[in-house]
């Protein structure tokens, strides 16, 4: 065992058995989710989220036990006499993308768009120059394979990642995922220990809308849709259920904020934003009487 690091990702050599591999909290997919765990504490695991998934190339979620006690200080202050352990090493500095990479991609040749300005348009009686100017406002691209890209800007302007994400021309995804910056890491436009540091999807606009009330749900799909529906809302997307972390919602303090978990999702979210402090929020239990993973989108598009 190495013990020169308190805490590891699962393994049968560190502890004797299989991991114990959940979901993960980014791609949703099933036992791909190998978790860290505590080798000077029993190997308890850090928390359910803090882990790598499998699918390091189509979704790369990597949640570090050093983000967990950043983002969570009362874990930190509730472990087992912390005083006689090192302290875990800080993370790597932010380093933004450029943005020639989103203005580059800045195009509507994608199926998603085909979609949103056809079906969407038609279901919800709105106009393609409608659509077309809130594809603008969100700075949505695509790849040359016509996959579409949610570009996450933050509020000063800074790219943190583009989220690649393959639709069917009927709206609804066709399996693949993935991240801009795994083909720039492979081709060497990244260093190779670039980190992705997420922000939320739209995140940019909140400059823009100062009065606006903010509303919260978790696909980027959703968060479009929403915002041609009801433009006198700021609509913002997690990219994700484990999306809320403080240090992500940060940047809506001083804000009202109206989330939309996911039918199943209701009870996560509240204890999530039960760590966030100066947000004016309410968590909506609107979907709850809905089958599990039923969104916003999905309700609006049942009913026209």
């Amino acid at each position: 065992m190495n013990k020169e690091f308190r805490y590891q990702l699962e393994s049968k050599r560190l502890t004797g058995h299989q991991p114990r591999k959940l979901s993960c909290p980014h791609c949703g997919k099933r036992k791909c989710l190998v978790r860290y765990v505590d080798t000077q504490n029993g190997f308890r695991y850090v928390a359910d989220n803090v882990g790598k998934c499998d699918h390091q190339h189509s979704c790369g979620y990597h949640y570090k036990p050093s983000d967990y006690y950043r983002d969570n200080q009362w874990a930190r202050e509730s472990e087992p006499h912390p005083e006689r352990y090192s302290k875990p090493l800080p993370p790597p500095p932010f380093q933004p993308l450029p943005m020639e990479y989103v203005l580059r991609s800045h195009s509507p040749q994608s199926v998603f768009w085909q979609w949103f300005t056809t079906d969407i348009a038609k279901r919800l009686g709105l106009s393609p120059q409608q659509l077309r100017q809130v594809y603008e406002d969100y700075l949505v691209g695509a790849t040359r394979r016509s996959n579409v890209i949610f570009w996450q800007i933050d509020h000063q302007g800074q790219v943190h990642g583009g989220h690649i994400m393959q639709y069917r021309i009927d709206g609804h995804r066709d399996g693949f995922q993935g991240w801009t910056h795994i083909p720039l890491m492979r081709t060497g436009l990244l260093p190779p220990d670039w980190q992705l540091n997420q922000c939320l999807f739209g995140q940019h606009l909140l400059p823009r809308r100062p009065d606006s009330r903010v509303c919260l749900v978790e696909s980027e799909k959703t968060a479009l849709v929403m915002a041609a529906y009801q433009p006198q809302h700021l609509w913002l997307a997690t990219a994700g259920s484990g999306g809320l972390s403080p240090e992500k919602m940060a940047c809506l303090r001083g804000r009202r904020v109206t989330l939309f978990p996911d039918s199943g999702c209701y009870e996560k979210w509240s204890g999530q934003m039960s760590l966030t402090q100066g947000i004016d929020y309410n968590v909506s239990d609107r979907l709850e009487q809905y089958p599990p993973n039923t969104d916003l989108c999905d309700l609006l598009l049942s009913e026209v």
